[in-house]
């Protein structure tokens, strides 16, 4: 049972299997924001919206309260909840300019901002192993970008996207051990979906943000908003109890890689790129690794070190 569902007791190899399973289901996120014929803002409100909904559905069933935060912790609920938002928007955007592959390589590049902000909110210093990851990672997003022409926006909005999404993990990691994951969630999400509802109100645009939907895309926004938000979402939180925010954004590193497959298969030649382009995308996902694989050594010879009985 603690594979279907990892806890406390869990060994830690099952909680990062459980991250790559949430990140395979984040791979699906792109394919459905292709497939999803209305606008980048639009699919970012019902996304919040109806994830709130199938939340707030689950605290029923559980029966349980709703936990309301403290005023600063609900700063950083709120900070968060505009930086989702945002990440989101300027995500499918990108995609709706673009294509899925172009703006999940742009994602990669999360763990180079990751190794950035996560020295300056955790107060830690930086690795040269960091600085090392974020060269290779621009050699990496130079070739990629050699091998397109005229896609510059949707590049630097793709780069913002995965700048966003690298700071909201790391927020997040501060917020987690102050509160459960669910309502973490619930009011992010909630926040989310006031924010945008409020902005398409006052622009007089609400009704026309209703009624746009086809009924595939009411089927989409389902599938996007229960499992690949409410579910994936709550599930990710939760995760950053037992693993690093940079962890955890390494391992998101890999959502190009499943969304770009399933984009090939599902899109076809629509999504098919220079050769060079999946090279850069090569070069960035090899250094990612590299680093991963580092770090680990490293963390395993400190705490060989650390536990070593020393001679006298």
């Amino acid at each position: 049972m603690s594979v279907i569902s990892p806890n406390d007791h869990s060994p830690i190899w099952i909680h990062y299997l459980w991250m790559h399973l949430i990140v395979f289901i984040w791979g699906f996120t792109g394919v459905l924001g292709r497939l999803i014929t209305i606008e980048a803002l639009p699919i970012v409100w019902y996304r919040v919206s109806l994830a709130t909904v199938f939340m707030g559905l689950f605290f029923q069933f559980q029966k349980r309260p709703l936990l309301f935060p403290s005023k600063s912790l609900f700063f950083l609920l709120f900070l968060n909840s505009v930086i989702i938002v945002l990440h989101w928007i300027t995500f499918y955007h990108t995609i709706k300019i673009s294509n899925v592959s172009l703006t999940l390589a742009c994602l990669s590049t999360g763990p180079f901002f990751v190794s950035i902000l996560e020295p300056i909110f955790f107060k830690r210093k930086i690795y040269i192993s960091e600085i090392l990851l974020g060269l290779g990672i621009v050699i990496g997003m130079l070739v990629l970008i050699e091998s397109i022409e005229g896609k510059e926006i949707a590049i630097t909005l793709g780069l913002i996207s995965a700048l966003l999404s690298a700071l909201f993990s790391v927020l997040n990691g501060r917020i987690v051990n102050k509160m459960k994951p669910l309502d973490i969630s619930i009011w992010e999400m909630g926040i989310g979906a006031i924010i945008l509802g409020v902005y398409f109100t006052f622009n007089g645009s609400l009704i026309q943000v209703i009624s746009s939907p086809t009924p595939n895309d009411w089927i989409y926004l389902t599938i996007l908003a229960s499992i690949c938000t409410s579910f994936a979402f709550v599930q990710s939180v939760r995760i950053m109890k037992y693993l690093s925010p940079f962890t955890v954004v390494l391992t998101i590193a890999m959502e190009p890689v499943y969304g770009i497959i399933l984009a090939i298969i599902i899109f076809g030649a629509g999504e098919t790129m220079n050769p060079m382009f999946y090279v850069g995308v090569f070069i960035i996902l090899t250094v990612i690794s590299l680093d991963a694989y580092l770090k680990r050594r490293k963390r395993k010879r400190d705490n060989y070190l650390y536990h070593t009985p020393k001679k006298s």
